[in-house]
């Protein structure tokens, strides 16, 4: 079986998260010290306050209520058991796990019920997500803000009015998301205003509004571009019971929507059963340019598999795709001019949040997840919080 064909298995029929080999892919040395929660500590956030930076801090199963801040650099927070280890907000909590340190890498538990965010990295260089789950928190999942050097993997994350998983507001961003499952969110992924050096890949997303979205918001930062969206299956991203804010649903219905975004690469994904668009590049604050969109396959959309809106900037590319319809026409023939009918139902959909009228469900009560894979040894040594330091081979 090849990857694609695994992929599309997954996407179609599986329940759980895309995993890889544990192994390490860059040791951490044995230099450090391990803070064992409770044994050691009571709390979570008496256990990161004790550690020194190169530490681990090991949480044994258990319900937390608490919220953690993470200021020592370069620590390591892991649950003994991803399924078993649960931070949760009570649905009062602001915000998980908020990070504003350099080089921390949180692994391995569980966070839900916090009326922001569930894990939050912050202008920091050097970030990872490995074996997390993050449901039903009030706007963004796994998070990673104005920062760069960083990776997401073997996580999943549910029931969010914004991203399951984002990375904004950094260029270059130097990141990789990949091995991640994001269902039931306004977006599975957001990347506002980012790119270069940073991969969406061998990912599922499937039952959000919209599944992948890099984008260009406003003008605060550069225009989004330059971000690699590679070997995912993106499926059924019109799920108008989802949780939203107004500046996700615009997009819904669409499974890849390069929302003023320019010199991206989506490339051998597989985008299967949309109310709207399979793929669309579409003007927003800019117009899109330069993306090439080849050999995907893209079925089963309701108004069009590959789509440019108007106006539409010079050098965007279809090619090689396999695909039933396109707006305009011929778009692998020619892609230098836009349809105003693909405006025109986005455009409407702006309208609909103007006018306050858009659809969405409660994050509270949005289907919680089945058990997660854990890490097959919690005891084992930490490894960077770096792009290029991975569980997976």
């Amino acid at each position: 079986m090849d990857r694609r064909t695994f992929l599309g298995a997954v996407g179609l029929a599986g329940t759980g998260v895309l995993t890889g080999p544990a192994v390490l892919a860059q040791s951490g040395g044995d230099g450090y010290d391990t803070i064992r929660v409770p044994q050691d500590q009571k709390t979570v956030q008496a256990g990161v306050d004790a550690a020194a930076s190169g530490d681990l801090v090991l949480v044994a199963p258990g319900t937390y209520d608490e919220s953690v801040s993470v200021t020592t650099p370069d620590i390591t927070l892991r649950g003994r058991d991803r399924n078993g280890v649960v931070l949760d907000g009570g649905f009062q909590r602001q915000n998980g796990v908020e990070i504003e340190a350099d080089g921390v890498a949180v692994e391995n538990l569980t966070v839900r019920r916090y009326r922001r965010n569930a894990v939050y990295w912050s202008g920091v260089v050097g970030f990872r997500g490995s074996y997390l789950t993050a449901y039903n928190d009030g706007y963004y999942g796994i998070y990673a803000y104005d920062s760069r050097d960083g990776r997401f993997e073997y996580s999943y994350a549910s029931g969010h009015p914004d991203a399951g998983f984002y990375l904004g507001r950094h260029h270059p961003y130097a990141a990789v998301v990949s091995d991640v499952v994001a269902e039931h969110n306004g977006m599975g992924y957001s990347g506002t205003s980012t790119g270069a050096d940073l991969t969406i890949r061998d990912s599922l997303f499937r039952r959000n509004m919209t599944g992948i979205a890099p984008n260009t918001l406003d003008r605060a930062d550069p225009p989004q571009r330059a971000s690699r969206i590679v070997g995912n299956v993106v499926y059924g991203n019109d799920n108008r019971d989802a949780p939203s804010v107004a500046h996700t649903f615009p997009t819904f219905g669409t499974g890849i929507a390069l929302w003023g975004g320019s010199d991206n690469l989506v490339e051998d994904n597989l985008v299967d059963n949309h109310e709207n668009y399979g793929v669309v590049a579409h003007h927003n604050v800019v117009p899109p340019s330069g993306n090439v969109v080849r050999n995907n396959v893209v079925l089963d959309s309701g108004l069009a598999d590959l789509a440019l809106g108007t106006p539409a900037g010079a050098g965007n590319e279809f090619s090689g795709n396999q695909f039933a319809d396109s707006r305009p026409p011929g778009i692998q023939e020619d892609a230098s001019q836009g349809s105003e009918r693909v405006s025109e139902v986005l455009n409407a959909q702006k309208r609909d949040v103007d006018d306050g009228e858009f659809p969405g469900g409660s994050y509270r009560e949005q289907p919680e997840p089945g058990p997660q894979p854990t890490m097959r040894d919690p005891e084992v040594d930490p490894i960077p919080a770096r792009k290029g330091a991975s569980w997976g081979s």
